[in-house]
């Protein structure tokens, strides 16, 4: 253990060992104590953070000291570590920094691990020397300051609360003058820290901070009163801190949202004056402030809202400056008006600061001067006066600038010309008020005012409505308009319409009929009170009949007085017209011709029914006037003839023409042609109506109504009148048909719907397209074999029906006719003849063969007979069926002759009151199949690349056959004759059909064509009757050739050696070789024929032949295949024989040899799949086990002397051994 010094002194730095006693080093070592005590010092100051190792020095100067015997480590007075220096250098550490400290020399240290608190100290290096030189100045050893640094654990700011502020943070908001209440803490921190408040730059005046001190660890606080001012916007305020242990200082800061009140306001805008409807931009401009201002703008006293006023807006936008205040714009934007001429603007502005302190907002006013033009009002709004009177039309005003530079007053928007002084008095500068002196029925209307200063005009709003009475004028209108029918008794309620007054309401109105007056409504002096308290402008007409047939017209009466009668109108009313009476011509009608019926009555009706009648036309109707015209089409014309046309179209033209037409020819209209009527709807008729100019064709005037009952009607029917020149007599009117060509457009007069007939067929109908009084039907058919009806009819309705049934004939006419030709095959057994003839009145029906009647009893034909009623589904009329059978059964040889029974047969009918008699003829002929065929060549030889002549095919056959031409099964051409435009080839070679059909058969007939070329020669070299032969083959058309035998020679010369011998072949020669010859010879063949000849073959002959050439190819053939046959059969004998005996010896030997469990050593095939199965046999005898060691190595045995092993039997035979007398296997 480590000596300790007494009381609370430090460890002397220096020991030195000495001889002296002991109580006298004791004095010393006390001494020496106090002294060093007394003077000690801390030669160095080391600071190091807590867990951290840190090293402390100790510098030893063995040249100024001598030889180091020891060194001893103080903690303030405890030995914490020694160190003995010599041989071993022994160093011993206080067990409580035994894991902590260590003592290094070289140089001299001492190291503490894991720096705690408790380890702050003063250490001291205390050495001790053997001899101290004199030099030496480390007498008092060498002492370090231990600092241990803590770096504080958090930095906080809290708010007044005791809320923790984070750095960065923002508080607030606050206001200007408020006190800002702070404290910072830094906790847990060594050495004692130093804390500050700042504001930039600036410190904070505060209170002292204090510190806590807890297990050495500080906790300092400062406190921060600040009030707020201006000068703290945008600022940071800061909390410093400075230690040792931390770097650097550390500042955690927060920032205050400091409100502040505006201190400034001002408003700009107009400078001196507007004009009204000028835009008008008042700015007001607020700054200082923080938060920005709410903004509001005063009218006077008034608060502007936008909302209120689309005309005006408000914009406002704030910007925010470098010190965090905001600098706010309005602008009032509006449209000057009147209403703003010296109105005091103002702007008002505050923020929170001035609310939550109770102070006035800021303001700033603006008067503004607006110039506009007069503001007009007139008064009174309504004068109403009689004619005659004087009227005083007032007018006010208010201007900026009062004084006027123009008056103008306006009657319905038109300006009135004050300057007629006559009529009217005042309207200028002077005199504003306009006077009418004299009223009239023109100064009706509505006036205003319009007045003008140097800033632009106004005119009144409101306008003086005058209203000057007088007498209505009148006119008649009809509902309905008309034409009203007879039958209907319907009701007509004319009406007294005013068409001008003032006022408009009749008070009594006078009724004409015929310029007579009827009645004066209301009428209040008669009993009947249903006549006083009604509209007088209303009569209604009941029940009408043609008694109502009047003009009527009207009188008005209003406040003014009696106004002039109405013209007339006609009430125009349609009745029906009388009786029909119908006829036709012929009587009787005969099919397809025509047949024509006309229709008629005695009395036409209104409108005259009977228009088509060439007669003078009643021009008694009175005359009306159509007030409108409407634009309609006119067309140029083409003549027609009468019958050309389905439809007939009829018009009159009203009583006046309004404008004349376009052309240059002008049309002249003749009153005598014009009837007068009221017009219907347009939309109810499809009708064109149009004024034709036809001077080209030398007529004055044609009046035409175009009926268009389909899209296809392109017909037109003309009225024309013709006046005379020299006297008033006019021709009666006439009508045409005419064809529409180009169209042009003008206005005319509308006219009345016209008057037609009506007619029915069958009783269905009435029939659209036929209007006019004659019909004539065509052609007549059996649908036309019915009843026909007809009626007049106009707008007032139909007359009554008359009704015809007609009688249609028809003459004979052959509804089934003979064919021109009639086949019938030979053998046939049923044949027949038919007709059927059409006719009414009955017709009979004969037959005729070659112009003989067929009597009835000739058993060889029997005739039937049937009376067919009328076909609708065909049209056709009753009619005569009449057939014809052949008796085969009383014919020679019951069927016909093919010659002698070919015949005409006719069908006669008989006349009848329609038509004469009339005729069928057809010619019966009998047909069979084809017969007899033959081609006029039957061989035909042709040279080969050459064309064949022409064959012909023929046979008889009726009706005529067809023919075709085969050749190999395929059809080469149609009809009798085979004609070959190509050059012929030898494969052409062969035979040709021909074939001849008919519906009834076919036949068939073959020629030859025999192609013919020249041969081609081939030679063989042959033994025939031991004799060494050549034998010369030709192929060619014909078979039969000639031959020429040759032997080439040198230089290409040729020796000829005759004909050879063709023995009984046609197409071979023979010739047979000399025996003498040893050189090789080269022998040469040519034949021909009678086509020409070929080019030669040749054969070279070497030497004379061995056996075995001389035989023919197919005998050698046969002989290798026998020979080749017999070797492979003896192969596959020998191949069975050797498997058989292999398997037996392979059985023989396994037989005796068996396991002791008496089984068989080795099976069969168990060494089959090894390397050297199948070269032989494996001995059962084992191998030398002695050698082995009783291991069996089969791989690596040599077999040159036992051949392949049986690996499992010499296994086996190695650990046994054979029993000589039982023969059993013994274990070894």
């Amino acid at each position: 253990m480590a000596p300790k010094r007494t009381g609370k002194g430090i460890p002397m730095s220096k020991r030195v060992i000495l001889t002296a006693p002991i109580s006298t080093s004791l004095v010393l070592l006390v001494f020496l104590a106090l002294f060093g005590h007394s003077s000690a010092q801390v030669d160095t100051t080391i600071s190091q953070q807590e867990s951290f190792s840190v090293v402390l020095p100790c510098p030893v100067n063995v040249d100024k000291c001598g030889k180091l015997h020891s060194l001893n480590w103080f903690k303030g007075d405890d030995r914490i570590a020694a160190m003995l220096l010599g041989e071993s250098n022994v160093t011993s550490v206080n067990k409580e920094f035994d894991e902590r400290v260590t003592v290094q020399q070289n140089p001299y240290r001492l190291v503490i691990k894991d720096l705690k608190i408790a380890d702050e100290d003063i250490y001291l290096c205390d050495t001790t020397f053997f001899i101290p030189e004199e030099t030496c100045d480390n007498f008092n050893g060498y002492r370090v300051e231990l600092r241990v640094l803590v770096p504080p654990t958090e930095i906080v700011i809290l708010d007044a609360k005791g809320d923790r502020i984070e750095n960065g943070s923002v508080v607030g908001p606050m206001q200007e003058r408020q006190s800002l209440k702070a404290t910072c803490t830094v906790k847990n921190t060594r050495p004692q820290p130093e804390v500050g408040w700042f504001r930039g730059d600036k410190r904070l005046t505060t209170y002292s901070p204090t510190h806590d001190l807890n297990d050495g660890l500080y906790t300092s606080t400062l406190e921060l009163d600040w009030p707020l001012s201006r000068e703290d916007l945008a600022q940071d305020i800061e909390c410093r801190v400075n230690s040792a242990a931390i770097p650097n200082t550390t500042v955690t800061k927060f920032s205050v949202d400091l409100q502040v009140r505006p201190t400034r306001i001002d408003i700009n805008g107009v400078k001196h004056h507007t004009v009204q409807g000028s835009k008008v931009v008042l700015t007001c401009d607020i700054q200082g402030a923080r938060p920005a201002v709410n903004l509001t703008w005063y009218n006077s006293s008034i608060l502007i809202n936008p909302d209120d006023n689309d005309i005006t807006e408000i914009r406002i936008k704030s910007f925010e400056k470098k010190d965090g205040t905001y600098h706010t714009q309005s602008e009032l934007i509006f449209n000057a008006t009147r209403f703003e001429n010296d109105r005091v603007f103002r702007c008002e502005a505050e923020n929170v600061v001035l609310q939550i302190n109770r102070e006035k907002p800021i303001s700033s006013v603006f008067t503004l001067e607006v110039l506009y033009p007069p503001v007009v009002k007139v008064s009174p709004s309504a004068i109403m006066t009689n004619t005659s009177e004087i009227v005083l039309l007032n007018c006010e005003y208010v201007a900026n600038p009062a004084s006027l530079t123009q008056v103008e007053w306006y009657r319905n928007d038109d300006l009135v010309n004050v300057n007629d002084t006559n009529h009217y008095k005042g309207g200028n500068s002077e005199n504003v008020a306009l006077v009418i002196k004299s009223t009239a029925k023109d100064d009706i209307g509505n006036y205003s005012c319009q007045l003008s200063n140097t800033i632009g005009k106004g005119i009144s709003d409101q306008k003086i409505n005058l209203d000057v009475q007088y007498v209505p004028s009148v006119e008649i209108l009809m509902i309905p308009e008309g034409p009203v029918r007879e039958s209907d008794e319907s009701n007509v309620t004319l009406f007294c319409n005013v068409l001008d007054a003032n006022p408009l309401a009749l008070t009594k109105v006078r009724w004409y009929a015929n310029s007579t007056l009827l009645k004066e409504l209301p009428d209040c002096e008669e009993t009947r009170e249903d006549l006083c308290h009604i509209d007088p402008s209303k009569l209604l007409l009941e029940s009408i009949g043609r008694g109502f047939f009047y003009n009527y017209s009207c009188e008005g009466y209003n406040s003014a007085g009696w106004g002039p009668r109405s013209e007339d109108k006609e009430l125009l009313v349609h009745y029906e017209p009388g009786p029909s009476a119908l006829t036709h011509f012929p009587l009787v009608a005969v099919k397809k011709k025509s047949v024509t019926f006309s229709c008629s009555v005695d009395d036409p009706g209104y409108p005259d029914s009977n228009r088509f009648v060439t007669k003078p036309v009643n021009h008694n109707y009175k005359k009306i006037k159509t007030q409108h015209a409407p634009l309609i089409e006119f067309h140029t014309v083409e003549a027609l003839q009468p019958q050309e046309a389905d439809i007939a179209f009829e018009a009159l033209l009203l009583n006046k023409i309004q404008k004349s037409l376009p052309s240059t020819a002008s049309p002249q209209i003749s009153p005598r042609n014009l009837e007068a009527s009221a017009s219907l709807l347009a939309h109810e008729i499809k009708e064109t109506h149009a004024l034709i100019d036809l001077h080209l064709n030398h007529s004055h005037c044609t009046l035409l109504t175009l009926t268009t009952y389909t899209p296809q009607s392109q017909f037109l029917t003309l009225y024309t009148g013709i006046k005379q020149k020299n006297d008033s007599i006019v021709s009666p009117s006439s009508y045409a048909l005419y064809r529409k060509m180009g169209k042009f457009s003008f206005d005319a007069q509308i006219v009345s719907k016209p008057n037609r007939y009506r007619w029915l067929r069958g009783g269905r109908g009435p029939l659209q397209d036929i209007v006019t009084k004659d019909w004539t039907v065509e052609p007549v058919g059996l649908d036309s074999r019915t009843n026909y009806s007809c009626y007049a009819y106009n707008e007032g309705g139909k007359g009554i029906m008359a009704t015809v049934n007609l009688e249609v004939h028809a003459p004979p006419f052959f509804i089934k006719n003979l064919p021109p030709y009639t086949g019938v095959l030979h053998s046939s057994q049923n044949a027949t003849l038919t007709c059927r003839i059409e006719c009414v009145p009955r017709c009979d029906i004969s037959w005729q063969k070659d112009g003989e009647p067929i009597e009835r009893n000739d058993t060889r034909y029997f005739i039937k007979e049937k009376y067919m009623e009328a076909s609708p589904a065909t049209g056709d009329f009753e009619s005569m069926l009449s057939v014809l059978h052949f008796n085969m059964s009383n014919w020679p040889l019951g069927k016909f002759d093919i010659e002698a029974d070919n015949a005409n047969y006719e069908c006669v009918s008989t006349g009848n009151t329609v038509g004469a008699s009339i005729r069928s003829r057809t010619y019966f002929g009998i047909e069979y199949a084809p017969d007899n065929t033959t081609v006029s060549e039957n061989i035909l030889y042709v040279q080969e690349d050459t064309i064949p002549g022409r064959i012909l095919c023929k046979s008889r056959a009726n009706p005529e056959p067809l023919y075709k031409w085969f050749f190999k099964n395929e059809t080469i051409a149609n009809g009798n004759a085979l004609i070959i435009n190509t050059a012929m080839k030898r494969n052409d070679n062969g035979t040709y059909t021909c074939q001849a059909y008919n519906k009834h058969g076919k036949s068939i007939a073959e020629t030859v064509i025999e192609v013919q070329f020249k041969p081609r020669c081939e030679i063989e070299r042959r033994e025939i009757d031991d004799q060494d032969t050549l034998i010369c083959t030709a192929y060619g058309n014909p078979l039969e050739a000639d031959f020429s035998w040759s032997i080439k020679g040198e230089n290409d010369t040729v020796q000829v050696l005759g004909s050879g011998e063709k023995k009984t072949f046609l197409e071979k020669s023979f010739y047979i070789l000399q025996t003498d010859y040893a050189i090789s010879r080269t022998y040469r063949c040519v034949s021909n024929n009678t086509v020409g000849s070929a080019p030669f073959c040749e054969i070279e002959v070497a030497e004379q032949l061995a056996w075995w050439q001389l035989w023919e190819k197919n005998t050698l053939i046969i002989i290798v295949a026998v020979i080749l046959g017999l070797l492979l059969t003896v192969i596959i004998i020998c191949c069975i024989i050797i498997c058989i005996c292999r398997r037996r010896r392979r059985q023989d030997k396994l037989h005796d040899k068996s396991s002791s469990l008496g089984e068989p050593l080795t099976e069969p095939g168990e060494y089959e799949n090894l390397p050297f199965h199948g070269l032989q046999t494996a001995p059962n005898k084992p191998l030398n086990a002695e050698s082995f060691d009783d291991e069996f190595i089969y791989a690596d045995l040599e077999s040159q002397h036992y051949g392949p092993i049986n690996y499992k039997a010499a296994s086996l035979y190695s650990q046994v051994k054979k029993n000589k007398n039982s023969g059993a296997l013994d274990v070894l």
